[in-house]
């Protein structure tokens, strides 16, 4: 696949785009993980997010790849694209874990429509797994926004020195 759109490198676009997607699912994330109210508004969208914000991601990573062979190899550039996976790692462990708290509540915890009995037969169980989920998610969106920032520092660094 050419990563390129009339002559210019695509990178930049899928930069932005995972800049600002996996910071803000991970903040929601992360509130979500805590306040049921944002939990409840934001329902399957979070998960939507997430994969799209992952998406962003493994694009940035794949044109930044196809970028790196036409550009020199300087130690910056190197420096960055040994980091990137890194960026990418995060992402995917946000789009798995707003899956999996999702899929958790939607199918395990929450009564279902005509029944108001939680489906759980131990409610302690349920607590404490929601509550494990909810520790897991913040780890891993806080991991996500400090691998973007780092990713991102190293890029700028690359271009720009």
């Amino acid at each position: 696949m050419s990563w390129l759109f009339d002559g210019l490198p695509l990178h930049p676009l899928f930069v932005h785009a995972a800049v600002v997607a996996v910071p803000v699912v991970a903040v929601l994330a992360i509130a979500a993980a805590w306040i049921s109210k944002v939990r409840d508004w934001l329902g399957i969208v979070l998960p939507i997010l997430a994969t799209a914000a992952f998406i962003a991601a493994l694009l940035t990573k794949q044109s930044g790849e196809a970028l790196a062979t036409q550009v020199g190899q300087t130690a910056a550039v190197t420096a960055h694209t040994g980091i990137a996976d890194i960026a990418t790692a995060g992402a995917f462990l946000l789009f798995a874990g707003a899956w999996a708290q999702w899929g958790w509540l939607r199918f395990f915890v929450r009564p279902r429509p005509g029944r108001p009995e939680a489906r759980v037969t131990r409610p302690r169980l349920a607590r404490a797994v929601s509550l494990v989920v909810s520790v897991l998610l913040t780890l891993v969106g806080v991991f996500a926004i400090v691998a973007i920032v780092i990713v991102g520092d190293t890029g700028a660094r690359a271009v720009w020195s």
